[in-house]
């Protein structure tokens, strides 16, 4: 018998178009568009994510990282995607199977001289949509540090519903230690989204 199309072994979406960008794993040979991408937007980053405290990756370690993300997907796990925008690269995002069956968690990450475009809101929505064609699909995350305002900004934009305050751990400098859960269920996003 077929795996519902949420089992862990089923892949997500690999691309996914909006009007102004295109959203498409990465390939290994974008490692240096991808590098000079990160690089440029390091101290805009670090406050927020905590991946940073690893960078600079070299081109060789970058290279295995997207080879990395590639067997997670070909293996049902997240789906890690380069944000384009006419061709050049302006961050990355992703689906994400953290918050358990049945949902997914949305992050993103914006190149410092592309913020305040909407680029974040837009595929924000549409990764939203792309998730709930999924069958099982019930509810899509994402999670905001409280300090990070712009980044709550978007789900907030949305009509997510703040679900819950989760305590942690500071695992960025900029982090308070209190994580925003921002949940939109179908019903919810049908109506917003026009239906």
């Amino acid at each position: 018998m077929a795996n519902p199309p949420d089992a862990p072994n089923t892949p997500l979406p690999d691309h996914v178009e909006t009007p102004r960008l295109r959203l498409r794993r990465w390939r290994h040979d974008e490692a240096h568009p991808f590098a000079a991408a990160v690089a440029a937007s390091l101290e805009h980053l670090r406050p927020w994510m905590p991946w940073v405290a690893f960078e600079p990756l070299t081109i060789e370690e970058r290279v295995h990282l997207i080879e990395r993300w590639t067997r997670e997907w070909e293996e049902g796990g997240d789906v890690t995607l380069g944000i384009f925008l006419d061709g050049e690269v302006i961050g990355s995002t992703g689906l994400h199977r953290r918050s358990g069956p049945g949902t997914l968690d949305i992050g993103y990450w914006i190149h410092v001289d592309h913020v305040r475009h909407g680029y974040a809101t837009e595929l924000t929505a549409a990764l939203t949509t792309a998730a709930f064609e999924i069958d099982g699909i019930d509810v899509v995350h994402v999670q905001t540090d409280e300090a990070n305002e712009a980044s709550a900004s978007v789900p907030a934009k949305l009509g997510f519903s703040r679900s819950q305050i989760i305590v942690r751990e500071p695992e960025a400098p900029g982090e308070s230690g209190r994580l925003i859960d921002w949940t939109m269920t179908p019903d919810v996003w049908s109506t917003r989204a026009g239906g």
